[in-house]
């Protein structure tokens, strides 16, 4: 099984080495060493990648000995480009050992201590004097402290710091500037000041905006190669709409997906993709409080975007980039949630691309109708997932006449609307698939004519009130 989990690994890593564009120069044939079984047996051959492969029964000075004594261990490892550890190791003879391959090994470009067990809490300052290093990944260890020197790195290109306790990072990391991946925690990354300067940036999973210079959200600015999913959270550091434009979203045009957050408070731990944050405080109506309209003015995005969320926006109007969606003709998935003073939604249903639509703890919002299709026949053309959930005051969603409505949708959930007494899609001819209600008004006489209706269902699930349910047998 070790030997099967190594090969899958190792497959894993091969796209690594053709993204870093290494010149054929660099897979030039230099010895190896491998080191494996109590024994401490070894072996030389003609390859690119050290192994050192740590047993559970090696002996504590096992695994210093057996490299450091090698006869013209200097000259094994001057040249070479990838290391990657694997399996025990005793913490003290660990770092010994690293510590010397790292002095002599000045041509390395690939580091991978992810699959290492051991102790130890920091890496050797001979770190910083690896100026060819194109790949650093430390994920999964105990380290927690980087050497001054390590913002030397000039010429990294991947940085995984994940599942990584760090209290603090030196000084300068944002003189990396040829990082194109930073793999780490938010709590990480808010450590890192002036991280506007990384212009090669391409990941960065999560942005927190501080009111530090250094930590602002101007520090997104310049960062126009970002792409995949960007999360910026504390929006409510921002002071106005100017400020807000200064992130230039609008010109990101590799990003797929955007999600923005402002405080908001005594909420669950929840999930909105594969975003997991908590909620914490909802915003004091007082004076220093801003114009949040604004502030969600400012943060347009690029008009390719694929997916927007939206958590803690606290006004009552949806800024004009939403309103006037023309532009969005890609957007596939809209998730809005913990919205306080929304009483309506904008016209999303004349988006065409649109396929997930998810709302939740609207607790101001009471009905939805012709605002949301916008006024225009066979509205709402791609939708297959709804969602309402958590709308305390939601009472009706109205008929709309004249309307070819919801052609796609395959599943449509409906939670803790405890008010909700009237839902006219139910009475549609909907291609919907999976129907889950749960918790929510006098929908029981209503019912059995609804699911005459939907011919296409193969998952459903109703949790009504004691009464409700005895109208429905």
């Amino acid at each position: 099984m070790a030997v099967q989990r190594r090969r899958d690994w190792l497959k894993l890593k091969q796209g690594l080495f053709q993204c870093l564009c290494y010149p054929s120069s660099v897979f030039s044939k230099f010895q190896v060493i491998y080191i494996r079984g109590e024994e401490g047996t070894s072996s030389t051959q003609s390859f690119v990648v050290l192994f050192i492969v740590g047993m559970g029964g090696v002996g504590k000075t096992t695994l210093a000995r057996h490299i450091l004594c090698m006869r013209g261990f200097s000259l094994m490892v001057e040249n070479l480009r990838t290391i990657l550890f694997f399996g025990n190791y005793e913490t003290g003879e660990f770092y010994k050992v690293l510590k010397s391959i790292l002095k002599y090994s000045k041509s390395l470009r690939v580091l991978d201590l992810s699959y290492s067990n051991t102790e130890i809490s920091k890496l050797p300052k001979a770190i910083g004097h690896l100026s060819h290093l194109r790949y650093l990944d430390i994920s999964n260890t105990k380290i927690c402290w980087l050497p001054k020197l390590f913002c030397k790195l000039y010429h990294l290109h991947v940085l995984n710091l994940q599942l990584c306790d760090f209290n603090e990072l030196p000084e300068g990391m944002n003189k990396l500037t040829n990082l194109h991946h930073l793999c780490a925690e938010s709590k990480t990354v808010s450590l890192i000041s002036g991280i506007g300067k990384l212009l090669c940036l391409q990941e960065l999973k999560e942005f927190h905006v501080g009111k530090k210079k250094g930590h602002k959200i101007e520090e997104l600015k310049d960062l126009k190669e970002l792409r995949g999913q960007l999360l910026i959270q504390n929006l409510e550091n921002i002071d106005n709409k100017e400020e807000a434009m200064n992130a230039k979203l609008r010109e990101k045009k590799h990003l797929d997906a955007l999600h923005l957050y402002f405080e908001i408070k005594d909420g669950p731990v929840t999930r909105s993709g594969f975003i997991l944050t908590r909620m914490l405080k909802v915003f004091s109506k007082s004076e220093n409080t801003p114009n949040l309209k604004g502030l969600l003015e400012g943060h347009e995005p690029y008009c390719d975007i694929k997916e927007l969320v939206i958590k803690g926006y606290d006004s009552d109007m949806f800024p004009s980039w939403l309103v006037y969606r023309e532009r969005f003709t890609s957007l596939k998935s809209i998730h809005l949630s913990s919205c306080d003073k929304l009483t309506s939604l904008p016209p999303l249903g004349q988006l065409p691309s649109l396929r997930v639509l998810h709302i939740e703890t609207l607790p101001a919002l009471r009905k939805i109708g012709v605002e949301l299709y916008g006024g225009v026949n066979g509205a709402v053309p791609s939708l297959e997932d709804l969602k309402l959930q958590d709308l305390k005051e939601f009472e009706e969603w109205l008929e709309v006449q004249g309307q070819r409505l919801f052609p796609c949708l395959k599943k449509l959930h409906i939670e803790q609307c405890l008010k909700l007494t009237k839902f006219a899609l139910l009475m549609l001819n909907l291609p919907v698939t999976e129907l889950k209600i749960n918790s929510c008004g006098d929908l029981g006489s209503a019912l059995p004519r609804c699911l005459q209706r939907l011919t296409s269902l193969t998952m459903l699930k109703i949790s009504l009130p004691t009464h409700d349910i005895s109208d429905f047998a």
